[in-house]
């Protein structure tokens, strides 16, 4: 039969693991699950600090927020939350019960220690993103001192990001970026408007000096040519030039039917947020030329759009990207707008990935390859049966390797959902070769915790006649190694890539009676590495030596998740 893992003691002590382990209780509260919503760089999208930071000044958590938005995919009970930076954190709980885009608000605790830009890490189901608050110094929560450069004439190094059109709405994309000269730090707010074209930021100075500042346009602007942008903070006034050009006037290939031709690339799926990759390329016909602004009605949670500049002619291609995050399976159908023109488009969405990393529905099978070896493999399957041990209900797992005939018992798993804690129960005494029977769970994976957390199972003590009778307590120890990264491997059937892999160290350790403590075992005989990957389980399984090189291992190369 066919194992992951064969140990051999100092002792003596034989201790056989099986390529098994999970687990898994449903909890009466039924969690929400969903995306935070983020760019390219990991940044949230939006990103709205609330509030005024000062070290040494205790926060109020009704002023001092942040606000993210999620994408619903399955209503419920969250629970978002920071890591700790600095002495302060921020947290927000609750329940959803819309699909699609809801604005989050995370009330802050504890007490800023120094000044400085902070870097918050938020999570949510099993998304990240990231958010910036900056701690002014104590005693200087009030509004900064400084001018503009470059007044009272052109702002001095001002750039300007983005297309600009009459009539086409600005976005985030447009943005201006001026310097200001700080002579006292503290917090500021720069806003200016012109012909239709808002430019504004906030934020809070913590030096003193020259320094840039970005400020984010919205609005739409009224006039086409060179604007001259006045900005005016007290009595410093600077300018700089934006360059408005007129709309490019066309028709949209394909319309007002179907569009033509229109090329949908990337992989869309319920519940994972859109990339760069995610792009529809459509035709346009330009009677004039100009700037456009190309864009799609939101359908299911996600939309396109594109902007840029394009000269009369026909047959032009255009990329349109996407962003959101679909919440629907199956085909959705867009409709696409170019001035008065208009043509749809389907972009097939796949049904949401299981937040399961340890997948435990009926039928559902995977098939591992041994070494590398395709002669050499197993199958598991997930049964309908279960069974009911330590006040918990385990899924019945089977399995076949080809030297005994018919399927064989592989394990009982579980999973507890609110813990994010995936166990196994067991015969710990025929697993780790004890003369008699010891059933116990122990919990072989966590899903919810970061990288770096380790745990240990309880201690499974019995006797073991080497000869003579010896009596051993024995535990294990995991520790997540990697979270959420992407794993590819080949076997004898091709490559094989998943993405969202957690990966866990299990060790052995050995309790010593004569000192009272526990001893790690892997320098006597090694270690072992799973790989799970989210809505699929366990992808693969490596043996390590006493070294830490791979002394062997099982790949998954074909799966089939219910």
């Amino acid at each position: 039969m066919k194992r992951q893992i064969v140990y051999l003691l100092a002792l003596g002590l034989l201790v056989i693991i099986g390529c098994q382990k999970e687990l898994s209780f449903e909890g009466a509260n039924t969690p929400a699950q969903g995306s935070l919503q983020s760019d390219a760089s990991g940044d949230c999208l939006p990103k709205t600090v609330n509030g005024t930071y000062e070290a040494g000044t205790a926060l109020v958590p009704a002023t001092n927020t942040i606000s993210v938005d999620i994408n619903v995919t399955q209503t419920g009970t969250y629970l978002v939350t920071t890591d700790t930076v600095n002495g302060f954190y921020f947290s927000a709980s609750g329940t959803f019960t819309a699909l699609g885009n809801n604005t989050v608000t995370l009330r802050s605790n504890g007490t800023p220690f120094a000044a400085g830009v902070n870097n918050f890490v938020i999570s949510f189901d099993s998304t990240f993103c990231d958010i910036q608050v900056t701690v002014l110094p104590a005693g200087a929560g009030g509004p900064a001192v400084f001018t503009l450069e470059g007044a009272p004439n052109a702002c001095t190094g001002a750039i300007v990001n983005g297309s600009y059109a009459t009539g086409l709405a600005l976005t985030a994309s447009n943005t201006v970026v001026i310097n200001v000269n700080v002579t006292t730090i503290g917090t500021y707010n720069i806003s200016t408007t012109y012909q239709g074209m808002v430019f504004s930021g906030t934020g809070a100075f913590i030096n003193t000096g020259v320094q840039a500042v970005t400020l984010t346009g919205s609005g739409t602007p009224t006039t086409g040519g060179a604007n001259t942008v006045p900005v005016t903070i007290g009595t410093s006034t600077c300018s700089f030039v934006v360059n408005v050009s007129s709309p490019a006037v066309g028709t949209l290939g394909g319309a007002p039917t179907a569009c033509t031709p229109a090329t949908v690339n990337g992989i869309y799926r319920v519940g994972d947020a859109l990339t760069g990759a995610n792009t529809v390329q459509v035709q346009i016909n330009v009677t004039t030329g100009g700037v456009y602004s190309i864009s799609t009605n939101t359908v299911t949670g996600f939309s396109f759009a594109g902007t840029g500049t394009v000269t009369a002619g026909p047959n032009q291609l255009i990329i349109l990207t996407g962003t959101g995050t679909p919440a629907t399976a199956g085909p959705q159908t867009f409709t696409v707008t170019f001035g008065t023109s208009s043509c749809t488009f389907t972009v097939d969405c796949l049904p949401a990935l299981s937040n399961d990393y340890f997948p435990r529905t009926t039928n559902s099978n995977w098939s591992y390859e041994i070494d590398d070896d395709p002669l050499d493999s197993l199958y598991r399957t997930a049964t309908s049966g279960t069974i009911s041990a330590v006040s918990n209900t385990f899924n019945i797992f089977m399995q076949e390797d080809g030297v005994a005939p018919g399927l064989d018992s592989s394990g009982y798993y579980n999973r507890n959902i609110a813990a994010g804690e995936y166990n196994e129960w067991f015969d710990a005494g025929s697993y780790l070769g004890y003369d008699n029977p010891l059933w116990a769970s122990y919990i072989f994976l966590k899903d919810n915790v970061p990288v770096g957390t380790s745990w240990n199972s309880q201690a499974f003590d019995g006797i073991a006649t080497l000869p003579p009778p010896t009596p051993f307590s024995i535990r294990f120890k995991y520790s997540i190694l990697q979270k959420d990264v992407p794993v590819s491997f080949t076997t004898s059937t091709g490559t094989m890539n998943f993405t969202n892999v957690i990966v866990v160290e299990e060790r052995f350790q050995l309790f010593n009676a004569a000192i009272s403590t526990w001893v790690d075992m892997t320098s006597q005989i090694g270690s072992g590495k799973a790989y799970y990957a989210r809505g699929i389980g366990l992808i693969k399984y490596e043996v390590l030596n006493t070294t830490g090189a791979v002394a062997g291992q099982q790949e998954l190369r074909r799966y089939q998740v219910f």
